[in-house]
């Protein structure tokens, strides 16, 4: 009985994922994408110049800047991994 109740769950879910996955691969596809990759790359270079001139003991600010590094990584690779799934 536990498997029916979960079956429609995960049915929904792969349509769901499947609707996500399709409107990223469209939009991967487009100059729109590339800008915004283009300005990812712009945002990760400006926090890697202030990483690099930062005082070493100012340690809130290098996580920071880290943290912009690593959230347009994910970002990124996030949506071009789901644009995969279809």
């Amino acid at each position: 009985m536990v498997a029916d109740v979960t079956e429609p769950n995960l049915l929904e879910i792969d349509d769901e994922l499947r609707r996500d996955s399709a409107i990223c691969k469209r939009g991967v596809e487009t100059d729109f994408w590339q800008l915004i990759k283009k300005i990812g790359a712009d945002l990760q270079a400006d926090a890697h110049r202030v990483w690099v001139t930062t005082d070493p003991t100012a340690v809130g600010q290098i996580a920071e800047l880290q943290a912009i590094s690593k959230v347009v990584d994910k970002f990124i690779s996030k949506v071009e991994e789901t644009a995969t799934l279809t």
